[in-house]
Parts: structure tokens; sequence; C-alpha cells
């Protein structure tokens, strides 16, 4: 038990490790889109309203968070692919807090459909992201040996559809797209710097 907290040795199979986290990210789609209910209509409802008013905003939160667990799943996997074959404590006590966050994610899609206007229910399914972010990315800097920028830069823009959460409601979500070009001048910027330094 001891060896869990030790941080200092690696003895932990990164083949084993990295395995167990593809079985947890599927387990989580699986368990999101499960979710997904068709409509039934009561006392007089149409069930073309209840389709294109609940079933279609599920449907497309389920897809936005799909696309963004793809791209965990990418840069998990990039992270891995630079590890030793044996991972230190340290290593794999990152990858579960990551693990928790998208364990999480289920019940955060759950809360946030809920009431999706919600400053509340947007900040505890935008936390759950950028901590996710936060841990996929000092897992990176263990295996790269420095810290990338695109972590913090994915978790400040998860956090930016908190404040639009009054104004957009469940579209809020839309406003992670922005981590794409976002990423990209900071990108820009850090190589422009780069080159200006002797």
């Amino acid at each position: 038990m001891s060896r869990l907290f030790d941080t200092r040795d690696g003895k932990f199979d990164t083949r084993r490790v990295e395995t167990f986290s593809d079985a947890v990210l599927a387990v989580a789609i699986t368990l999101m889109v499960l979710r997904i209910a068709p409509p039934v209509a009561r006392d007089g409802q149409s069930v073309g309203d209840l389709f294109w008013n609940e079933t279609v905003p599920d449907v497309i939160y389920f897809l936005i968070t799909f696309v963004v667990i793809v791209l965990f799943w990418i840069h998990h996997h990039d992270n891995f692919k630079l590890l030793p074959r044996s991972m230190s404590a340290q290593a794999l006590w990152l990858n579960m807090g990551f693990l928790a966050c998208i364990c999480l994610l289920p019940f955060g899609l759950e809360f946030f459909s809920q009431e999706n206007a919600s400053v509340l229910t947007v900040a505890v399914y935008a936390g759950l992201m950028a901590v996710a972010t936060i841990f996929l990315g000092a897992l990176g800097r263990i295996a790269r040996g420095s810290w990338e920028g695109g972590a913090f830069v994915g978790a400040a823009v998860f956090l930016l559809a908190i404040p639009f959460a009054p104004l957009l409601g469940g579209w809020c979500l839309m406003v992670w797209w922005l981590d794409v070009p976002i990423e990209r001048l900071v990108r820009r910027y850090r190589a422009r710097r780069a080159a200006h330094t002797p």
C-alpha cells in the first residue's frame, strides 16, 4: 500500500494503466449516451415538440462532450507514448485524478441538462472539464519534461462558459470551440517568441 504514495521509484506497468484508462473512458461515454431517452408523449403533449425541445438538446450536449472526451483520449494516448514502461506513483495519481473527473462527467452532464441555464450547473460541468484538463496537462509535464501552455488555455476556455450561462443557456457550451483558435494563437506566439530568443 505504501508504494502507491512513493513518488520516487516507478513500479507501475504503463500499459496496464493505459488499458484501464481506455476502459474508464469507454464506460463514461456509454453512460452518457444511455441517459438519452426517446420522447414519450403524455397528457396531450406532441412527440415532435418533446423531440425538438428535450431529445435534440440532449443529443447535442452528448456530441459536444463526446468530442471533448475523444480529444482527451488523443492527448492521453500521446502522453502515454512518451512515458517509460514503468510509471511513477506521481504519474499514476495524476492519471487517476484525470479518470476521476471523467467518471464524474455523466453526473455533470445530467446535472447540466436538467437546468442548463444555471450558473451552478455550468460551473460543475465546465469545472470537471477544466480540472480534467489540468490533470492531463500535469501528466504531460511528466511525459515531456515541461509544461505546455495548452492545458491552462484549455481549462480557461472550459471555465469561460460559466459567465455566458445566463445569456446563452445551454448554448454556452459552444464557447468551448474557441479552444482551437486560441490554442493556435498561443502556439504562434510561443513559436515567434522562441525564434526571437537568442
